[in-house]
């Protein structure tokens, strides 16, 4: 049956991951990593988006939750911390607790798969994967996130071989956005913060995205206004309020305490294109 915006497609759980890290030791300034997405890629083409993608089946498997440090698939209460009844919230597809834990697994592999940045705690020890320490675990890991990218490996089997944990209270859950009814591939997109580890070199897996760079939020502003950074909507309102936080520390602690409600952009047709904006009771409450 073909799509419309009167009979539009489902949106597919996503996980999208703003990586943030200090410009310098000696600086207190902020850059964040961007994508630039395939030129050839049916969405969002030649667009810098954060890394992200899909949640996956396995994404929720008891084997893959199992390696979810500092969680627990017990109680009731829901995992993401939207405010209940408001906004898009009747729009979202509804998840059960494992999938809603699935999707900060699913933030985690897409980081490795799209950035090469693995956010993992050693099993036995507690401590930080120090990958760039040993050349030869760098290399080991380089090997698997191309087998990952080809279908070869699974994300679960690779944690397991290396005793590796992924901590929960490593990223903060950020936004929820829906995708718009008007859009073809449509999206319900949990957005999440976290810092780059000081010792893993993220870069673009130049297979669904052509290159990344660091770059700071104020930087992609400019650069937005001389129509020189093409970015989507939401990924703009996303930099305008990391703008707002002059550190990494006041960014990441404003993360923790924002609301978060549901958003869905409305639409319409301007002159130049689709324009969208958000309902006036989400717009300061995202």
């Amino acid at each position: 049956m073909e799509t419309t915006p009167a009979n539009p497609p489902t949106p597919k759980p996503s996980s999208t991951v703003m990586v943030l890290r200090p410009i310098s030791e000696q600086s207190s300034g902020y850059e964040v990593f961007m994508v630039r997405r395939h030129s050839k890629s049916r969405f969002m083409p030649d667009r810098y988006v954060f890394p992200g993608g899909r949640l996956e089946e396995s994404d929720a498997s008891p084997a893959t939750l199992a390696r979810l440090a500092n969680f627990s698939l017990e109680g009731s209460e829901p995992v993401f911390r939207d405010l209940p009844g408001q906004g898009a919230h009747d729009a979202e597809v509804k998840l059960s607790r494992a999938q809603q834990a699935g999707m900060y697994i699913a933030a985690f592999r897409e980081l490795f798969e799209e950035a090469g940045v693995l956010l993992a705690i050693n099993e036995a020890s507690g401590q930080p994967l120090e990958v760039q320490e040993d050349d030869e675990l760098a290399e080991r890991f380089a090997v698997y996130r191309k087998e990952m990218q080809a279908d070869r490996l699974d994300f679960v089997s690779m944690l397991e071989q290396e005793k590796l944990l992924l901590d929960f209270n490593k990223i903060i859950y950020f936004s929820h956005w829906i995708t718009p009814l008007v859009e073809p591939y449509r999206f319900d997109a949990r957005f999440f913060l976290t810092t780059a580890p000081h010792n893993q070199v993220a870069e673009s897996d130049y297979f669904e995205t052509t290159h990344g760079l660091w770059i700071t939020p104020w930087e992609i502003l400019e650069r937005y206004a001389a129509d020189d950074f093409n970015i989507a909507f939401p990924t703009l309102l996303h930099i305008q309020w990391l703008s707002n936080y002059n550190t990494l520390e006041t960014a990441c602690e404003a993360a923790r305490r924002k609301t978060i409600v549901a958003a869905m952009p409305n639409h319409y047709m301007g002159e130049d294109g689709m324009v969208f904006q958000l309902p006036e009771d989400v717009v300061d409450r995202w």
